[in-house]
């Protein structure tokens, strides 16, 4: 429908793709110091990613903020009193929300059907 308008599709895509490549250069820039820089760097930040898209609902761009601002939180204050615990702490707490809302926090239950 857009190309039927005229719109060059394949610059849109170039572009998309030039920022998705740019935004996850960043990323790597910016968890290189914190994490460490190896080949592998990318799967424990896929995994959180994973985890908060997971907690936050899926479809929802406020439940990804919100639930990225707890799972910090909750490494956060499990590396302060028990940092042997900091790495499971994120899968604990995902259960326990899908425990209880098992959508996620901002998800809707049945938006698929």
């Amino acid at each position: 429908m857009v190309r039927a308008l005229g719109i060059d599709l394949s610059r849109i895509w170039l572009l998309v793709f030039g920022i998705g490549t740019g935004l996850a250069g960043l990323a790597g820039i910016l968890a290189g110091p914190m994490r460490g820089v190896y080949a592998e760097m990318g799967v424990t930040m896929v995994i959180e990613s994973f985890v908060v898209i997971v907690v936050g609902g899926m479809g929802s761009l406020v439940g990804a903020v919100v639930a990225g601002l707890l799972m910090g939180q909750v490494v956060g204050l499990t590396t302060y009193f028990a940092p042997a615990l900091a790495e499971i702490m994120v899968f604990i707490a995902m259960a326990v929300v899908l425990l209880v809302r098992p959508s996620g926090l901002f998800g809707e239950a049945g938006l698929l059907d």
